[in-house]
């Protein structure tokens, strides 16, 4: 039986490891640089947990998380579609290889969108993998193709 919880600040290290891992398999980079991206997100959820800037609920079998879910939430100035200026970012949906395509992801998803709304965020944002896009279109997400990135050097 799987059961759900929210993560706790004692979870950084098992969801550094996991972002790490599911990083390293949608962009394919090396080890060391996954093992760069594990301290540095184990040093963001040791902060964002604790301000409660970060949620994240965790699916177990038995004491073995075996699939993890996140939200960052932030206030921008609001917009036409986003009066409030409440703007919640969905990442780190991942789910082990083996407890794949049992609804274990839509049971998070449906959680964290939950929290979102419950906090009074209703845009919700994400980067979806080719595998995920399904399950969010499904709940009404849409392609978005108006965004630009620049990255400083």
């Amino acid at each position: 039986m799987i059961n759900y919880r929210k993560a706790i600040v004692s979870d950084v290290a098992v969801l550094a490891k996991i972002r790490s891992i599911f990083i390293a398999e949608a962009t394919g980079c090396s080890e060391s640089e996954r093992e760069k991206l594990e301290t540095a997100n184990k040093a963001y959820f040791e902060v964002a947990l604790a301000d409660d800037s970060f949620v994240a609920w965790l699916a177990l079998d038995g004491e073995k998380i075996i699939a993890t879910s996140g939200l960052s939430f932030s206030v921008v100035p609001p917009t036409g579609d986003c009066i409030s200026g409440r703007v919640a970012y969905i990442m780190n949906m991942f789910t082990y290889p083996e407890y794949r395509k049992q609804g274990i992801g839509t049971e998070l998803f449906k959680r964290i969108a939950d929290e979102a709304k419950s906090r009074g965020y209703n845009k919700i944002t994400l980067s979806a993998t080719d595998m995920g896009r399904p399950l969010y279109e499904k709940y009404g997400f849409k392609d978005v193709t108006d965004n630009m990135v620049f990255y400083a050097e």
